[in-house]
């Protein structure tokens, strides 16, 4: 039997290097960035104006007043996607529209609400200063300097930086396949009539959403009957086509409980079976090649923890992510908390924001088979094997679950 540090050191040491692809652009949504990305151009590409109006030259504006404006010719109009024709020369002006290209020689942009024009001049009453309203060549971002780092998530933002740049393909890790197996004579499909001894198969929906929250499709989600000879056969396909293998159930010391035999046959490599936790004592951790292989106890609240607590970060770190656990913190609890000695407790909780502060709440119905109660579950309380309780108002560990941060 490990500790819960010495299982997750186990199974950081045994996550393979995330691979990278090239995908397209449109496909890359909530990916991770496996390059850094230079800009190859300066941003913006060229002088643009601000906002609508008239472009000139400031100089020109210097001596400008009421009682004598100064007056440049308006020799047409620049449209945001038009290329200027020519130079813009001593006395002229352009109208000029936001985004449009600023001229070689015009270093300024009247904005139209405050310009005058009369008989095809423009009437300039004050002095104008060079760069007024002009976004310059190259202020937001220097061609080669690096605007997005390796590691990164592609969110909508990131989306549109790179589109910016021109990108139609982006390299990003690949997601892993993940294969779900679970086992047990007694599951039922929801949606059937649940004849007497069955219970209806809630573990393969529950991860299968959680994969599919962490966008990941499950390659396969299968139930299974308590027989070696299926285990073993299915174990065998998952593991040619899967990164990781999570099966729920079959993996404690029951008469039928043959997961591990199937993956012994199968020459799996075993790393951990049992950590001193509650719930989900009988975790057990596999490795086939590259093929991590998890055995998740088959109550749901075991299999609910154990998948965020262990699972889900090793996929993250396969899809690239830095920081692959739940988001921690220390908060004040609402109820005292009794310790489980020798054991790491992991609870149900409910975490509020209440007079600006975090707090910690903790759920009822807490037995491994007690699935009801995690409806209001966003997070968990743990509680460390050497502690001798936790009193009401005292801190404790508080692991947020992915849909509260």
């Amino acid at each position: 039997m490990v500790s819960v540090e010495q299982a997750k050191k186990i199974i950081e040491a045994n996550v393979p290097s995330p691979e990278a692809e090239a995908v397209l652009l449109k496909e890359a949504l909530f990916g991770v960035l496996a390059e850094d990305v230079k800009a190859p151009f300066p941003l913006p590409v060229y002088d643009n104006s601000a906002m609508d109006g008239f472009v000139l030259r400031a100089g020109q504006t210097e001596r400008a007043s009421s009682q004598s404006p100064a007056r440049f010719a308006v020799r047409g109009t620049i449209q945001a996607g038009d290329a200027p024709g020519r130079a813009l020369l001593k006395n002229e002006a352009y109208r000029i529209m936001t985004g449009a290209c600023v001229p070689q020689g015009g270093d300024a942009v009247l904005a139209q609400e405050e310009a005058r024009v009369k008989d095809g001049f423009l009437l300039v009453e004050k002095p104008l200063a060079k760069g007024t309203n002009v976004r310059r060549k190259g202020e937001e971002a220097e061609k080669g300097s690096q605007l997005l780092s390796k590691g990164a998530q592609i969110h909508p933002g990131v989306m549109g930086i790179l589109a910016s740049l021109g990108r139609e393909r982006v390299k990003v890790y690949r997601k892993p396949r993940v294969s779900l197996l679970a086992t047990g004579n007694e599951l039922a499909a929801p949606g059937r009539p649940l004849p007497l001894g069955k219970i209806y198969d809630s573990n393969s929906s529950m991860v299968g959403a959680a994969l599919r929250a962490m966008r990941l499709e499950p390659l396969c989600v299968r139930t299974l009957p308590d027989r070696l000879s299926a285990i073993e056969k299915a174990v065998g396909e998952a593991l040619r086509k899967s990164d990781v293998l999570v099966l729920m159930g079959g993996v404690s010391v029951g008469e039928y409980d043959y997961v591990k035999e199937a993956l012994s046959r199968h020459k799996a490599q075993t790393l951990f079976w049992k950590v001193s936790q509650k719930p989900g004592k009988p975790l057990y951790f596999a490795r086939k090649g590259r093929t991590l292989v998890f055995g998740l106890p088959g109550n749901p609240w075991s299999v609910f923890m154990c998948f965020y607590e262990y699972v889900y970060p090793a996929l993250r770190r396969l899809m690239g992510y830095g920081r692959p656990y739940l988001f921690s913190a220390s908060l004040p609890t609402e109820a005292s908390l009794k310790a489980d000695s020798g054991k790491t407790l992991f609870l149900k909780g409910r975490i509020s924001l209440r007079g600006g502060q975090f707090r910690a709440g903790v759920l009822t119905r807490q037995s491994s088979h007690m699935i009801s109660s995690l409806g209001g579950a966003n997070g968990f309380m743990v509680v460390p094997p050497s502690s001798k309780g936790v009193r009401r108002g005292e801190k404790v560990e508080a692991h947020f679950l992915p849909w509260l941060v």
